[in-house]
């Protein structure tokens, strides 16, 4: 939905994927693990080589692990941590330096969670989510003078397929402190992405926006 909205908004968008030849109407795909620091580098190494550049960049991959506490391996946590915070601390960093290297100003927008803000039984999605909240802060203060801003949005639980690997007594829990009562839908995040990425917001930065239906605690 966010490749879809961007796209339709003018942006010329290429999308990162585990899944070799992925592809969509609006733009194009390039083949990346983001668990894989050496694969992420080498992905956006052949893409500047093959004369790509770089205005907006939107770190929305998210890894969620069901399972509980008490059965969440190191190599779990570190797995969510890998993709959820630092491929999107890595990627910032490579596009930044590109940007700074050419003299453009851009901008970031993580897509964290409100459960990084509000704490998660699932230890390992809510903490990763977490670092993408102080990740964004950080960024927004580190690149500020070289005219890139940095935001956040922090989504409630959304229709998705992520959404489908939650428990459904857990979510009937978690739309009980919701005040809209309802999922969030892909396309109302997608279209606070846009705006935080476009003019609209030029005067934003280090922001978390949450778009969760009214989720509360």
């Amino acid at each position: 939905a966010i490749c879809v909205e961007l796209a339709t908004a003018g942006y010329r968008v290429v999308g990162m994927d585990r899944v070799e030849g992925a592809a969509f109407a609006q733009g194009s795909y390039l083949t990346c693990d983001l668990s894989d620091p050496a694969g992420v580098a080498a992905a956006m190494q052949a893409y500047r080589d093959d004369g790509g550049t770089v205005d907006l960049l939107v770190n929305n991959a998210g890894h969620y692990d069901p399972k509980p506490f008490f059965e969440t391996s190191v190599e779990d946590f570190e797995r969510s941590a890998r993709i959820n915070a630092t491929a999107p601390f890595q990627l910032s960093q490579i596009v930044a330096r590109w940007m700074v290297e050419n003299g453009r100003e851009g901008a970031i927008v993580n897509i964290a969670s409100i459960a990084g803000k509000l704490g998660s039984p699932i230890v390992a999605y809510g903490a990763s989510k977490a670092a993408v909240l102080g990740l964004t802060r950080g960024l927004a203060k580190a690149l500020a003078p070289h005219g890139i801003r940095v935001n956040a949005v922090a989504p409630g639980v959304i229709r998705s397929p992520m959404s489908d690997a939650i428990a459904p007594e857990q979510v009937a829990a978690q739309l009980t402190v919701t005040a809209m009562k309802r999922l969030g839908e892909p396309e109302e995040i997608a279209k606070v992405v846009v705006f935080l990425a476009g003019p609209g917001a030029a005067y934003m930065t280090g922001a978390v926006v949450d778009v969760a239906g009214g989720w509360m605690s």
